[in-house]
C-alpha cells in the first residue's frame, strides 16, 4: 500500500518502511544479496539508488548501477548518461554503461522505437548482471507506471496476463516501487536534494506511453479522481484470478498432456480432445497460451485473435485439417487429440536426403536364436524361428505375427512406409493403401512415419502392430514359421 497518493509533506522514513516492508511481502530480496540497478538518471531510478544505499546497510547488500544510452536524444542522452557516471563515482557505486544506438538498429529491427528500447536495454541489464553475478535487476517502476501498463494493454485487447500489469517479482526482475506513486518518489527526491534529470521525450505525444500518461489518464480522472488507484486495485485481483488459473494450467498439462519428441528432435504437444472439452474456455485459452510457451518462451505477435481460434478451430475443425499459427507454429485435430507442433522446414539442399527411406536388412540365414533388434522411435523388433504351430495358437494381438517362410521373397528387411505402398489385408483377397490402412485406425499423421514396415523383395509382409499381409499367413501346412513381436 502506498503511503499517500496525495503528498504535501513527505516522510523519508515512512517511504523507506514502505520499500522495506512490499520487499519482504513479495520477497524481492534476501541479506547480502548483490543487486544490479537500472538507473536512467531520471527521479524514478535516481530516488531508487539512494533508498537501496540506504537499505544495503541493513540488510549488507551489495549495490551496483547500470545505464543504458539509447542514442535517441543525443546530447541531452549523454549528458544523463555522464550524470549517472559522476554521481556512482561520488557515492562509490560500481558503475557500468552502454550505448545503444537504437535508432541503427530501428534499421533491421520492424520494431517500435519503445519495444526496442526496451528490448535492447534488457539485453544490456542481463549480460551485466550475469557477468557480475548479480542476483536481482532492480528496476523502478512505480503505480502510475503500472496504470499505464494496463491501459496499454486494455487498448491492445490483452488477457489477463496483460490486465494483470507489471508483477513486483518476474524471475530475475524486481520492482520495489510498486507500491509507490509518481508523486512520492518526486517529492521524495525533492526531499533528499536529489536533482535527478529530466528526460524531454517524457513530453512527446509520438509516443504511446505518453500519451497515456500526458492525455488519457487526466481524461479518466474527470471521472474518477483515484482513476490510478482503481486500475492498481483491479489488476492486482486480476493478477490474483491469473496466477490461480496458471496454477490449474500447469498441473493440468503435468498430468494430462502428452509431449513427444520425434528422431529429429521435433516436438510434438497432444491433448486428448474429449478431455480439453470439458475445461471452462477461459482455462483452455491459458492453456493454449502455455503450450505456446512451451515452444517459443513467449506470446510475442500471439493475439487474442489466435487463441479464439485455436479455441473454434477446436470444435470446428475434423481430422486432417491445419490451423496456421505465427511463430512457425501450427495445430492439427488428429482424430481425438489437438496436436500442436512446428512446421518442419527442410533445407533444400537437403531435402532428397531426408526422403531417403533407410531400411535394416534381416538375414535370416544367421538367426539361430531369438534377436532383438533396436529400431528408431524407441522400439525393438523381437524375431524369432519357432516349430510348430503351438505357439501360433497361444499368441495373439497385433504386436504378435507370424510369417509362413516359405513365402517370403529373398532377402527380409525393415523400412518406413513410402508414398503408393499397398497391403492386401489379412482376411481379404483386393489390396490396400497403406495410408488407408494407417487412417482407418485413427494413426495421427506426424506418428505414421514412425510405425516399421516389415517387408521382403516383393512387398509388405507386416505393418509391425497394425496388419498383416494375407499372402504370408501360416495355415496347417506351414513347415517353418518366423515369429515377429513389435516391442515398445
Amino acid at each position: 500500500m502506498s503511503v499517500n497518493s496525495n503528498v504535501d509533506v513527505i516522510n523519508i522514513m515512512e517511504i523507506i518502511e514502505c520499500v522495506e516492508n512490499f520487499a519482504r511481502e513479495y520477497d524481492l530480496f534476501k541479506a547480502h544479496d548483490k543487486l544490479l540497478i537500472a538507473c536512467s538518471g531520471g527521479p524514478d531510478s535516481m530516488a531508487l539508488v539512494d533508498i537501496f544505499q540506504k537499505l544495503s546497510v541493513k540488510y549488507k547488500l551489495e549495490i551496483i548501477v547500470a545505464h543504458a544510452e539509447h542514442g535517441i536524444r543525443k546530447e541531452s542522452s549523454l549528458n544523463d548518461a555522464w550524470y549517472v557516471k559522476n554521481y556512482c563515482e561520488q557515492k562509490n557505486i560500481s558503475f557500468f554503461m552502454e550505448h545503444l544506438n537504437v535508432l541503427e538498429h530501428l534499421k533491421t529491427e520492424k520494431l517500435s522505437v519503445e519495444t526496442l528500447a526496451r528490448k535492447l536495454r534488457y539485453q544490456f541489464l542481463r549480460k551485466i548482471a550475469k557477468a557480475q553475478n548479480a542476483t536481482k535487476i532492480v528496476t523502478a517502476h512505480h503505480l502510475n507506471d503500472q496504470a499505464e501498463t494496463v491501459l496499454q494493454h486494455l487498448l491492445r485487447g490483452a488477457g489477463t496476463a496483460g490486465l494483470s500489469g507489471m508483477k513486483a517479482k518476474n524471475e530475475d526482475i524486481i520492482r520495489p516501487f510498486l507500491c509507490l506513486y509518481r508523486e512520492e518518489i518526486e517529492a521524495y527526491c525533492l526531499a533528499e536534494n536529489i536533482n535527478p534529470c529530466l528526460d524531454e521525450t517524457n513530453n512527446c505525444l509520438d509516443y504511446e506511453r505518453n500519451r497515456i500518461r500526458l492525455d488519457l489518464i487526466p481524461r479518466l480522472k474527470a471521472y474518477n479522481p483515484k482513476v490510478v488507484t482503481a486500475i492498481c486495485n483491479s489488476a492486482k485481483i486480476i493478477a490474483q484470478e491469473n496466477d490461480f488459473i496458471n496454477y490449474y494450467v500447469k498441473n493440468f498439462y503435468r498430468d494430462k498432456v502428452i509431449v513427444d519428441i520425434d528422431n529429429q528432435g521435433r516436438k510434438y504437444i497432444k491433448i486428448d480432445i474429449k478431455v480439453l472439452k470439458q475445461e471452462h474456455k477461459a482455462i483452455r485459452n491459458a492453456l493454449y497460451r502455455y503450450i505456446i510457451k512451451e515452444f517459443k518462451r513467449n506470446l510475442e505477435n500471439i493475439s487474442f485473435v489466435h487463441i479464439d481460434k485455436i479455441d473454434k478451430f477446436l470444435y470446428n475443425g475434423h481430422t486432417g485439417l491445419i490451423l496456421q499459427l505465427p511463430k512457425n507454429l501450427q495445430v492439427k485435430i488428429n482424430y481425438d487429440r489437438l496436436t500442436f507442433s512446428e512446421k518442419e522446414i527442410l533445407p533444400i539442399e537437403n531435402s532428397e536426403e531426408k526422403e531417403q527411406n533407410i531400411s535394416i536388412k534381416i538375414d535370416l540365414g544367421l538367426l539361430l536364436t531369438k534377436k532383438e533388434i533396436k529400431l528408431p522411435y524407441e522400439q525393438s523388433l523381437i524375431i524369432d524361428k519357432i516349430c510348430g504351430q503351438d505357439e501360433v495358437m497361444k499368441l495373439s494381438g497385433r504386436e504378435h505375427c507370424f510369417i509362413d517362410m516359405d513365402k517370403i521373397n529373398g532377402d527380409l528387411f525393415i523400412r518406413k512406409r513410402q508414398n503408393g505402398d499397398r497391403i492386401t489385408p489379412k482376411g481379404m483377397t483386393g489390396s490396400k493403401k497403406v495410408k488407408d490402412i494407417l487412417i482407418d485406425r485413427k494413426i495421427p499423421a506426424e506418428d505414421r512415419d514412425k510405425i516399421p514396415l516389415i517387408c521382403d523383395e516383393k512387398g509388405i509382409i507386416w505393418i509391425a502392430g497394425i496388419q498383416q499381409d494375407n499372402n504370408y499367413l501360416v495355415n496347417k501346412n506351414s513347415k517353418h514359421i518366423l515369429y515377429l513381436k513389435l516391442k515398445k
